[in-house]
């Protein structure tokens, strides 16, 4: 069973992509969400805080490893958090995954980030398709799944014809 049985594709939110990863995966997205931005850290204490009914200063003097187990396990973050966790996710553990799909789609990119004077148009399931076939052979389907999940949450303007691609041609 994958993640892609636990979304439903026409209703993909970043709150619903988090509440199906399995504990393993949100403990990586909770620890690069501590390694990365400071305003994202910002806010993952504001959440942890607001969940244990403490002062953030509180949560500040915790140890690194439960504030990254209060986050992972027990905060329900909003969507503007969901979206934090998986962005840090994927930019702080799989960039290599990042920079392959973008590549294969042709997408100017530095280690997985959209080139700042690249404005992306939405991508057809065209091109799409051949894309995902090649990086699920160099990628485990765990990975892809969860990463092609998240860019349908984060930006289903331009990335909503992944529902497309992953949807059976039997479903309706």
């Amino acid at each position: 069973m994958t993640i892609l049985s636990d979304v439903k594709l026409d209703e993909c939110t970043p709150v619903r992509v988090w509440a199906a990863l399995d504990p393993g995966t949100r403990q990586l997205a909770a620890q690069a969400l501590f390694d990365g931005d400071p305003e994202m850290r910002a806010q993952a204490v504001q959440a942890i805080a607001a969940t244990l009914n403490f002062r953030p200063a509180g949560v500040r003097k915790l140890s690194p490893e439960r504030r990254i187990e209060y986050l992972a396990s027990r905060v329900r973050p909003d969507d503007s958090l969901a979206s934090s966790l998986l962005l840090a996710l994927h930019l702080g553990e799989r960039q290599v995954l990042l920079g392959a799909f973008l590549d294969e789609l042709g997408i100017p990119n530095e280690d997985g980030l959209i080139d700042a004077d690249v404005e992306p148009e939405p991508v057809g399931a065209d091109r799409l398709a051949p894309a995902i076939t090649a990086i699920r052979e160099r990628f485990p389907a765990d990975e892809v799944d969860l990463y092609l999940l998240s860019l349908l949450a984060l930006d289903p303007d331009t990335w909503g014809a992944v529902a497309e691609v992953l949807t059976p041609p039997d479903a309706s």
